[in-house]
C-alpha cells in the first residue's frame, strides 16, 4: 500500500501533486495539511493533528479524525507517519514538508530515515525536489528533468559508495558528512545506480 502525507508547509504547483496521486493511494493529513487534500478535491482517510494550525475542520470530509495533544513529543509530520506504518504502508510520499520553518523540513527528513528503518520506500517530493534515503543497499534514481544528484551523508562518514549514470562517477568511496564531494552531481543517463554498503545517506534530486 502506498500513503500519502499532506504535512503544512506550502505547495505552489497542485497539478505536479496531482500527477502522483493515484486512486488507491492512502491518504493522510497532518493538521494544516487538510488543506492540500481539500484543494487536490481529496477526502483523506485519515486526519491526524493538535490542529493548532488548521482552520475549523468539517469532520464530514475525513474517514477518522486523530487528535493530539499540543504537548507532545512528536512533530504532526512524525504521528502521520507512524501511523503510515502502523497501517502497513511499503511506500510513503510526503508533500507540503519543504517550508520556511527549517527546523521542520529537518524534522520531516528524519521521518523519512524512521520510515526507512520501519522497510517502508519514503520520500518528500516538492516542486524543485525529492529527497530519500540508501542505507546499506542498492537503489535505482530517476532523473527528473534539468535536475541535479547530490548524497549527503547523515553518519560521521559512509564508506563503499558508489555512484553510476551520472557525469562524476564514484566507485567504493568513502565520503564525509564534513565535505560536499557529492554535490550536484549531474545525470548522464535517465537512471542513475547509487549503492551503499556502510552507512546511510540522503540523496535528492533538485532542480534551480
Amino acid at each position: 500500500m502506498r500513503c500519502i502525507i499532506f504535512s503544512g508547509a506550502d505547495i505552489f504547483d497542485y497539478d505536479f501533486v496531482a500527477s502522483y496521486i493515484d486512486g488507491d493511494d492512502f491518504i493522510i493529513c497532518a493538521d494544516s495539511g487538510i488543506r492540500h487534500a481539500e484543494k487536490l478535491g481529496l477526502c483523506a482517510d485519515i486526519l491526524i493533528g493538535d490542529f493548532d494550525s488548521a482552520d475549523k475542520i468539517d469532520r464530514k470530509l475525513y474517514k477518522e479524525i486523530i487528535t493530539l495533544p499540543c504537548e507532545k513529543d512528536d512533530t504532526d509530520t512524525f504521528a502521520a507517519a507512524r501511523i503510515a506504518a502502523e497501517k502497513g504502508a511499503d511506500e510513503v510520499v510526503i508533500f507540503g514538508a519543504i517550508g520556511s520553518r527549517m527546523d521542520h523540513t529537518l524534522g520531516n527528513v528524519s521521518t523519512l530515515e524512521f520510515l526507512h528503518n520501519e522497510g517502508i520506500c519514503a520520500r518528500i517530493i516538492n516542486e524543485n525536489n525529492e529527497i530519500g534515503i540508501v542505507k546499506n543497499e542498492t537503489l535505482s534514481i530517476k532523473k527528473r528533468r534539468n535536475s541535479f544528484l547530490s548524497l549527503i551523508p547523515l553518519d560521521e562518514k559512509v564508506g563503499s559508495v558508489s555512484i553510476s549514470g551520472v557525469k562524476y562517477p564514484l566507485e567504493n568511496a568513502t565520503i564525509y558528512r564534513n565535505k560536499t564531494i557529492a554535490i550536484s552531481n549531474e545525470f548522464y543517463e535517465d537512471v542513475a545506480k547509487i549503492s551503499v554498503n556502510d552507512g546511510t545517506l540522503l540523496y535528492i534530486i533538485s532542480k534551480d
